[in-house]
């Protein structure tokens, strides 16, 4: 409102309002350069006295971390004095007893064996049959096999008298499965499977 559409007369406190200047909120604003000083000051002088302070404490603590090195060192060579009696030590461990020789199978060369040809590949059981004469075996007859089982080549031996025997003739053939069954031959028979190698 202007002074001159006012509708009352001028009084005391008139006049001295009229003294007075704008203060508090018409205050001019600060400059922006003023507003961030303090975080740049902070920015510039925070990792410069973190700097200086590391350095001085490292270079305070400097003699005392070579005081400290020398024992290390010492410590260091002590072990490698004690471990020269360990390695010689070693040698007598390692003198263990020789293990004992496997004892020799009880192979009976002249023991009837039947190689059976289960594969349906001709000429598989003759082949075999050739490898155990080969070895020694002097009494060895191929045949044709036309059961289903075993599915797998398998050497039968009547009696634990023929284990032996039995074993060796696996090992010639590469025949790891080896069953004692008195119903399913006089002596030793042979199946050859699918899986046996020639």
């Amino acid at each position: 409102m202007a002074k001159r559409d006012y509708p009352y007369p001028e009084d005391e406190f008139d006049s001295l309002g009229a003294d007075r200047v704008p203060q508090g909120v018409h205050r001019a604003p600060a400059s922006r350069w003023r507003t961030f000083l303090p975080f740049i000051l902070v920015l510039i002088l925070a990792p410069a006295l973190a700097y200086l302070g590391v350095s001085y404490l490292s270079n305070q603590g400097s003699p005392t971390s070579t005081t400290t090195a020398a024992p290390t060192t010492q410590e260091s060579v002590a072990p490698e004095e004690t471990a020269a009696p360990e390695e010689t030590a070693a040698p007598e461990e390692s003198e263990s007893p020789e293990p004992e020789p496997t004892p020799e199978l009880n192979v009976i060369r002249d023991a009837q064996i039947f190689v059976l040809n289960g594969a349906g590949v001709a000429g598989l059981a003759g082949g075999a049959a050739e490898k155990l004469t080969a070895d020694g075996f002097t009494d060895v007859t191929p045949d044709d096999y036309g059961s289903r089982l075993p599915t797998v080549s398998t050497v039968y031996y009547n009696n634990a008298d023929l284990a032996d025997t039995a074993q060796q003739v696996g090992a010639v053939l590469g025949i790891t499965q080896l069953v004692e069954l008195a119903d399913a031959t006089d002596s030793i028979a042979v199946v050859l499977r699918g899986d046996y190698e020639p």
